[in-house]
This record gives C-alpha cells, sequence and structure tokens, in this order.
C-alpha cells in the first residue's frame, strides 16, 4: 500500500508535456517549444524538400496552418513561395472552401460546352451560402480569358495539356477570391502568381539624390558671386571652394575646363594694386577711398611719366 502511494506521488511531481495533440497534429504551448518543433520537421525527410534544413521555413508553415486549421503537413506539401509570396495550390483552395462550413454543400460547378479543348468551353464555381441559403456564382472561365491573359502561353502552363482539370481549379479560386477570400487568407494560388509575376517597387531615392545635389551645387555656384559688405566665414569659404571644385570637374567632363582669367589693377591715387576678372573689378573703390581702381594698361596710359606698376607696388614708395 505504501509503495502504491509512493509512486502516484512521484508520478503526480513530474512535468506536465507542453506539446498537445489535435486533430491537425501537435501544438506547442510556447514560442520556443514551437520553434523546436520546427527544427525537429525540418530534419526529417518526411516534409517536402524546400523545408527540409529550414527550421525558418517549417515555422512559418506551422504559424499558416494554425491559422487556415489544417495540418501542417498539408500546408507543407501545398504552399510555396513564388516570387516572395506565399502561395497555396488550386487544390489546397477547394479543400479549404469545403470544409470551412460555410456553405450547404461542398463547392460544385456549372460546364457549358463539351469539349474543354476548344470554344465555346466555360466553367465557373457555384455554392449555396448556409447563412441565408443564397445561391453563389463565381465569374465564367473561358478560353476567350484565357486567351485575353496568355495563360496558356506561359512557360510550363497545364492549360495546353490538361484544360479541364485548370478551368476548375481556377474557377474554384477566383469564386473564393469573391466570395470568402478569408478562406485563403487572401493568398494567391501558384499559377496566379507565377502569372503575376515580381512585384516591382518603383524607388525615387536616387532620382531625389541626383536633384538634391544639383541644387546644392547651384547654390554653391550662387555662393561663389562677390557680395559687396559681406565677410565670407569659413564655412562659406569652404562652400565656394567645393563649388569651384565641382564645377571644374564638370568642365573637364564635358572637355571645357577653363582657368580663370586675372587681370592687375591699380589706384591711380595711391598705388595700391589689385587682381579682379574684369566684371568684378567694374566700380571697385580703392581701400584710400580716393579713387576707383583702374586696369595697369589704362593707368600707364593716363599717366606716361609714372614709374612702371607692372612690379612689386610696395617698392615705389619706399
Amino acid at each position: 500500500m505504501a509503495k502504491k502511494k509512493t509512486e502516484e506521488q512521484a508520478l503526480a511531481v513530474q512535468p506536465k508535456p507542453n506539446v498537445l495533440m489535435s486533430r491537425t497534429g501537435f501544438v506547442p504551448a510556447t514560442l520556443d517549444e514551437a520553434y523546436r518543433f520546427a527544427t525537429w520537421m525540418s530534419e526529417s525527410d518526411m516534409v517536402p524538400e524546400t523545408y527540409q534544413g529550414e527550421p525558418g521555413k517549417c515555422m512559418i508553415a506551422y504559424d499558416y496552418s494554425l491559422r487556415l486549421g489544417v495540418s501542417y503537413l498539408m500546408v507543407m506539401q501545398h504552399v510555396y513561395s513564388v516570387y516572395g509570396r506565399p502561395s497555396m495550390e488550386a487544390v489546397l483552395v477547394t479543400a479549404l472552401v469545403n470544409k470551412s462550413g460555410i456553405f450547404v454543400d461542398p463547392l460544385d460547378y456549372e460546364v457549358e460546352g463539351k469539349d474543354p479543348y476548344k470554344e465555346p468551353f466555360r466553367v465557373r464555381a457555384i455554392a449555396v451560402r448556409k447563412s441565408n441559403n443564397k445561391k453563389l456564382e463565381g465569374p465564367w472561365i473561358s478560353w476567350t480569358l484565357v486567351k485575353a491573359e496568355g495563360w496558356h502561353n506561359k512557360k510550363g502552363s497545364k492549360w495546353p495539356t490538361m484544360p479541364d482539370q485548370m478551368f476548375h481549379y481556377r474557377a474554384a479560386s477566383w469564386f473564393v477570391n469573391r466570395h470568402c477570400p478569408e478562406v485563403k487568407m487572401g493568398m494567391l494560388t501558384v499559377d496566379e502568381a507565377q502569372e503575376v509575376g515580381p512585384k516591382h517597387v518603383e524607388s525615387t531615392v536616387v532620382e531625389k539624390g541626383l536633384q538634391g545635389l544639383k541644387d546644392r551645387i547651384k547654390k554653391q555656384k550662387e555662393a561663389t558671386e562677390p557680395v559687396k559688405g559681406v565677410q565670407a566665414d569659413e564655412s562659406t569659404d569652404e562652400a565656394v571652394d567645393e563649388a569651384e571644385r565641382q564645377k571644374e570637374a564638370l568642365a573637364a567632363d564635358a572637355g571645357e575646363k577653363k582657368e580663370p582669367v586675372l587681370e592687375k589693377f591699380v589706384c591711380p591715387k595711391c598705388g595700391r594694386t589689385y587682381r579682379y576678372g574684369e566684371k568684378e573689378a567694374v566700380g571697385v573703390q580703392c581701400e584710400c577711398g580716393k579713387a576707383t581702381i583702374i586696369p595697369i594698361e589704362a593707368e600707364d596710359e593716363a599717366t606716361p611719366d609714372e614709374p612702371d606698376l607692372s612690379g612689386d607696388t610696395a617698392s615705389i614708395f619706399d
């Protein structure tokens, strides 16, 4: 009697397993346990090759299985990544609709035409909603639509070889898209994802960057214009230097690099000399405040008897 009681106490103190079982498989209780379970699945050759050695993919597939309410092995068998989008096979779409309980009976089809290889063959899916007994009809899938969308010309397309099955698959998928997209969580079928192709996002980052650079260069060029009465600080000098460098680089690329031409000017009163561009020197007053500076050549013609000012100016007044 004492031995039996001891065994019962030992069983009572053992930790309870956190991984439960349901009709869809194991149900881990924590995220850590779920990842461990995904790791175990990735190490098995019972899962498709694309999931083997990929616990992250197994984890996502397991999450989808919980949300869809189906077995994770079913998700792994029928859900693929197409251009980065999780996409499911059409057969899984039909299975999800039939087990959803939204409709009175499993999905049915209306077919017009006898030969699925020729027009005017077409198919649409139909069902009766359980909540109000309303008959719901999906879009018609016809050869006119198939050819207009180019489905039959896609590489690896099954439309030329098994059109009857493809008509029913597409009819089921479009029915779900129209009447109950929540059944497949808005996912595309594999065929639809392949037909849509990769999603391109046009970015304007490069264009904005180039435009910003052009605007900055324009402002820097404007900063090189002399402004009377303004003392340039260090940052302004750096901006001017940078603008000059970029201006010279642009000119060099175009084969039009030009060196700035400076001319020598002199004050006719005090003899101080300056170097300016021809246009920049117009109306510039000498620091002595007694006269406007003039080109050396003009001053020579006006006062021929004056000493030659082309040399060192300081030596004239020594």
